[in-house]
């Protein structure tokens, strides 16, 4: 079991309906051999994942010579759990690199929709279409599956170039509508707004908590100043294109404070776009956000957008909801199946209450 699945046994509940010392187990198949042949030539795994621009990646250690070969373009998926419930599936994707040594390891590096997303790059522009349809149609020349993916703003004129890649593109669009967008485990394409939920999971202090730490950052801005082009807003949408004298129209300022931050976004074309986008990124940065780590044992059930609760910790800006942002499970045979959280939280969750920022605070980070 390792000895990280030794100190959470030591450390757990005095519930009956959880054993204190729990198993591990795992399904792992990319490419050939048996689901048998995989189990007994793995060695480890590491799956890491996260909201926009971030990639997906899993790298799976096998022993080399053991029965089961990978190739680029296999397709397959990595199962977690314990003996004692179920594993559930943690991971989907194709295998992108194999890398074999002499050391008598054979590392198998996969990736999710994410990757060739990452790899797209093209110029072009769009008119008079929505957020979703843009995403949508760089998801089908990227060959990537979509889950749900919500409308949000529709644009006058939208421009794609080849500087940024069509990940990074989906990003920028993500942040200005307030969305969040990621892989689900299944690797679907998820784009649209991250609410608080029910939590997955409780960690408890003394129980199930190897490590925790938040920190609370100083609002990086007061007055948010937003500026548009065009004038499809007040002289109707085929004028968005037209060179404005006085930008006044296009607009808009949210917040208050002393630190004045100035954006330019060439996609915002009326002045309820540019209210919407300075009303957005005042909030995220004026929210007195917080924002940590939560190392734990092994918890397939987190996944990203998912919302966690934290409980009985000593501090109480320590406990309250929160929303992950990336999760990291890792699995060694000499040191345990464990998972490490970052997540989001909102001060209104100090003292245990249940309010978060969101997909606030990831909208705008990336502009910042």
């Amino acid at each position: 079991m390792g000895l990280l699945s030794q100190i959470a046994g030591a450390l757990g509940s005095s519930s009956t309906s959880t054993p204190t010392v729990r198993k591990p187990v795992f399904a792992v198949q990319f490419g050939s051999g048996s689901g048998d042949d995989w189990a007994h030539a793995l060695t480890g795994f590491s799956t890491i994942c996260g909201m926009a621009p971030f990639v997906d990646t899993a790298t799976i250690d096998v022993a080399s010579g053991t029965g089961p070969s990978s190739a680029t373009g296999d397709s397959g998926s990595i199962s977690a759990g314990y003996d004692d419930t179920s594993a559930g599936t943690i991971f989907t994707g194709k295998v992108e690199a194999v890398r074999y040594g002499v050391a008598g390891v054979t590392r198998v590096r996969v990736s999710k929709g994410a990757a060739p997303l990452s790899r797209l790059r093209l110029n072009q522009s769009y008119e008079q279409r929505s957020a979703a349809d843009i995403v949508n149609d760089l998801t089908q020349k990227a060959s990537v599956d979509t889950g749900s993916v919500e409308d949000g703003a529709k644009y006058p004129f939208y421009v794609i170039d080849d500087r940024r890649t069509a990940w990074q593109h989906i990003a920028a669009l993500a942040r200005s509508n307030g969305f969040a967008a990621y892989f689900t485990t299944d690797g679907k394409l998820n784009f649209g707004p991250v609410a608080e939920g029910q939590p997955v999971q409780t960690f408890t202090y003394g129980d199930d908590i190897l490590g925790l730490q938040l920190t609370r950052a100083v609002p990086a801005a007061g007055q948010v100043t937003v500026t548009g082009e065009g004038a499809a807003g007040s002289k109707g949408s085929d004028a968005w294109n037209w060179l404005l004298k006085d930008v006044s129209a296009v607009k808009a300022q949210s917040g208050t404070g002393d630190v004045e931050r100035l954006f330019s976004d060439g996609s915002v074309r009326s002045s309820d776009a540019a209210q919407a986008a300075s009303d957005q990124i005042a909030a995220a940065v004026t929210a007195d956000a917080l924002s940590g780590w939560l190392l734990a044992p092994g918890s397939p059930d987190v996944t990203v957008g998912s919302t966690i609760a934290l409980a009985g910790a000593p501090q109480d800006a320590l406990n309250g909801n929160c929303i992950v942002e990336r999760v990291h499970h890792r699995f060694r045979k000499n040191q345990g199946f464990t998972t490490l959280i970052h997540f989001t939280q909102s001060s209104q969750a100090s003292g245990g209450g249940g309010g978060l920022l969101g997909s606030a605070v990831s909208a705008v980070k990336g502009l910042l």
